[in-house]
């Protein structure tokens, strides 16, 4: 076959298998079942009306040849993009009945990592976000999530607009990013995490490689998606899991660098302080025992981790620096800075407010 039937093959291929979705996204699973434990993520959700992105385990039936909704078993983390102050979570029993909660939160879960966790034991399910107590369940249909279950992120594009608002796709590229997952096995009496010390670390993923050994990333839809799972749209890329929503001409994430998001608040590098913060027109880095004459340059990043802000222009007196952005028109929102020094990087988070 030469060269252009190949490539004539390859796109009426992809035609056939991608056509009957508008968009791609995309989940990874792990390979492997666990029954019972500690289930826990550092993730930063998905920020969009009809976009979920989410953490959970679910029973893989359909992989084990059975059929019928009588099998389904599942514990969700679902984040609804719509939303900016809340979070669901869902135990799912036998005949995909749901039992679903929406929490109210105090901070936004799109714009930082926050770290998930759920607890589940033969006796019940407990929900917890930065190690507070969320949600508890201790109910008879707890007893009947007797199987193992698989561990899964994905996001999609649901048809409910009466769950997840409606969906502009102009919005796309969408991300959700994971920093890490965590499972701990249940060792009541034996352990040294979680409730009441009943749980033992077996493993964490720090997203450094694709583990084949452990995960695999998914290649199908349901009818209810308006998406299609494909692999290039699960990147490990920076430490990090990004999963991608896109359309159906795109893959994978086009975001920039990521190193900038490892540091989620102003007091994780004590060298440096920034005020005011929010700001308007200019803003002051307050240094602590560094030299200005060290410094190069001074950056800001949107969400995305792409650079809208560099400059090499500013004044420096009683160990501060001030930027002035009076000719640079920013949108408001929350933004990452980068402060370049002669051989060391600091990094701090400020709000734009116009």
């Amino acid at each position: 076959m030469n060269n252009r039937r190949r490539l004539v093959f390859i796109y009426f291929l992809f035609s056939v298998l991608f056509s009957q979705k508008p968009y791609r996204g995309a989940e990874y699973r792990t390979t492997h079942s666990y029954q019972y434990g500690r289930f826990e993520v550092r993730m930063k959700s998905a920020l969009g009306s009809g976009v979920v992105s989410s953490f959970f385990t679910i029973r893989d039936y359909w992989g084990a040849g059975l059929v019928g909704t009588e099998n389904w078993r599942e514990i969700d983390y679902e984040a609804l993009g719509l939303y900016t102050d809340k979070i669901q979570t869902n135990i799912i029993t036998a005949y995909e009945n749901s039992h679903e909660e929406l929490h109210t939160l105090l901070y936004n879960p799109h714009v930082e990592f926050q770290v998930y966790a759920f607890e589940w034991t033969p006796d019940y399910i407990s929900f917890f976000i930065n190690d507070v107590l969320m949600r508890s369940d201790n109910n008879n249909y707890i007893e009947t999530l007797n199987t193992g279950q698989k561990i899964m992120m994905n996001i999609w594009q649901p048809i409910w607009e009466d769950w997840v608002g409606p969906f502009d796709e102009n919005t796309l590229p969408i991300y959700a990013l994971y920093d890490w997952v965590k499972y701990y096995s249940y060792t009541p009496g034996s352990g040294g995490y979680g409730t009441n010390n009943n749980f033992t670390l077996d493993w964490e993923d720090g997203f450094n490689f694709f583990n084949m050994d452990r995960w695999e990333r998914a290649t199908h839809t349901w009818e209810e998606n308006n998406a299609q799972f494909v692999e290039q749209n699960a990147v490990i890329q920076d430490g990090y899991l990004i999963l991608c929503l896109t359309d159906d001409t795109t893959f994978g994430y086009s975001g920039g660098a990521l190193g900038i998001l490892q540091n989620d608040n102003n007091t994780a590098n004590t060298a440096v302080v920034v005020f005011p913060n929010p700001f308007n027109n200019s803003f002051s880095i307050q240094l602590k025992n560094l030299m200005g004459s060290s410094i190069k340059e001074v950056h800001l990043f949107d969400l995305k981790g792409g650079l809208v802000f560099s400059t090499k222009q500013f004044t420096f007196n009683n160990n501060m620096i001030n930027i002035s952005l009076n000719k640079k028109i920013l949108s408001s929102g929350i933004y990452y800075g980068e402060l370049l020094m002669q051989d060391i990087k600091y990094y701090f988070k400020l709000t734009y407010v116009q």
